[in-house]
């Protein structure tokens, strides 16, 4: 078959690992696959853990095949290690699978290193996505050994950089949702500036109920995992130091490991009665038309879909300022930016938008305006389908180009490229 032939209907193989229920990166996943499908693509998805797919494939008429490989278990291991066994056997896979460029849906500990090179091996385009904040790089230690006559080389800090590096040296183009997590792997990760990218998340606009200034009590609301590092206990400990006009009440659309230990806390601080546990919910949208406020507090945040489709629904938001979420809500214009893990300045954010209507009212629409104007689900789409046709029609014509870039050493300063402003990324130490 001809290659222009192929491209008419471009085939993209999408790996990821869901370990567990619906999530940001799930969220990401099936509105890709269906913007793609959308748009002429056949995907076929390298599926790890759970299958969040199902229903999409009823109705795609084949475009969406589900081909389980189990390559991560539930803690993300598996690929993590460049090991030449594992590498073939994603090498062979790519190869029968053929597809025209892969995705790779990727966390901060790059888990899915083998498989990217397994389809580079294949002679297969590669794009890689990151969905979460860089991790940070331990630093080179300090001190000398022999007797101080040797200094330390930090060569663990050297391997790790490497390891992370060498999977956005073999890909087309490393894409992200916000421009500080970009930054954050550039600096940490010598990620070379020219492949990167940044396309936010997408989110769809509902429609608005009629709202009224209410007398009763104000509420705030949390729809996601109810996991250890979201940090509910930090909204716990602030909504129990509250002392506004108006009674406050918590609802959590969600479940996880940490319920149990939350209900704990909740009855030592005498909030028990104050906060509702709905479970997990396919009405998304009922349950932010429900809320007043919708909070965040995980210190560690790429860009939030929880805290987007809250933009989205018109309501006044509070995030941490951590990772892209200040760009998220605009330095603080659509939405209230505190420090990570603050109880005190979390309670301050809480109190403002609980006893002023007009603030919590107009943060809302210029949250929803926002959401409108920067993340239109079909403007999203585009991009992505353009980022992948290029990676492409460019891997098809020139395979390995790649491999005089690959030889490079991340950790020179040769490989520097420049920041957005301008900046060079400090060398190594």
């Amino acid at each position: 078959m001809a290659r222009d032939e192929r491209l008419s209907q471009p085939h993209l193989a999408l790996v990821a690992a869901h370990p567990g229920a619906m999530g940001g990166m799930e969220r990401f996943c099936r509105f890709l696959a269906g913007a793609l499908i959308d748009r002429g693509w056949r995907i076929t998805v390298a599926l790890s853990g759970c299958d969040i797919y199902r229903g999409m494939a009823d109705d795609d008429g084949g475009a969406l095949t589900i081909a389980r490989v189990d390559w991560l278990d539930e803690t993300l291991a598996g690929d993590r290690d460049y090991r030449w066994p594992v590498i073939d056997l994603r090498r062979r896979w790519f190869a029968k699978v053929r597809p025209d460029a892969a995705l790779f849906v990727q966390s901060s500990n790059t888990p899915m290193r083998a498989s990217v090179a397994g389809a580079f091996l294949a002679r297969v385009p590669i794009v890689t996505t990151h969905r979460t904040m860089a991790w940070p790089v331990e630093k080179s230690p300090s001190g000398r050994y022999c007797f101080g006559l040797v200094r330390g080389l930090g060569l663990h800090r050297r391997r790790v950089v490497r390891k992370t590096w060498l999977t956005a040296a073999l890909a087309r183009r490393v894409v992200f949702n916000s421009d500080s997590v970009r930054q954050g792997y550039v600096e940490a990760y010598r990620y070379p500036f020219r492949k990167t990218c940044v396309i936010p998340n997408a989110v769809e606009l509902p429609e608005l109920s009629e709202t009224t200034v209410r007398n009763d009590a104000v509420t705030i609301g949390y729809v996601g995992r109810v996991a250890r590092e979201k940090r509910l206990d930090i909204l716990f400990e602030a909504i129990a130091r509250l002392r506004t006009q108006r009674p406050v009440r918590l609802v959590i659309h969600g479940q996880g490991a940490k319920r149990t230990e939350l209900e704990a806390l909740s009855h030592k601080l005498g909030l028990a009665d104050r906060i509702e546990w709905r479970g997990p919910t396919d009405a998304i949208q009922d349950a932010y038309r429900r809320c007043d406020i919708v909070a965040l507090c995980s210190p560690r945040e790429a860009s939030s879909n929880m805290t987007l489709e809250a933009m989205a629904a018109g309501k006044a938001v509070i995030v941490p300022r951590t990772g892209g979420m200040e760009e998220l809500v605009r330095g603080g214009t659509c939405g209230i930016c505190v420090p990570p893990l603050d109880v005190q300045a979390l309670e301050g954010a809480i109190a403002r938008l609980v006893d002023n209507d007009r603030l919590r009212n107009d943060m809302g629409a210029r949250a929803r305006k926002q959401a409108a104007a920067c993340h239109d689900p079909a403007t999203i789409g585009n991009r992505w389908a353009d980022v992948l046709r290029q990676a492409a029609v460019r891997g098809w014509k020139r395979p390995f180009a790649a491999v005089r870039r690959v030889v490079g050493d991340p950790m020179s300063v040769e490989s520097n490229a420049p920041m957005a402003d301008g900046r060079v990324v400090p060398e190594l130490s």
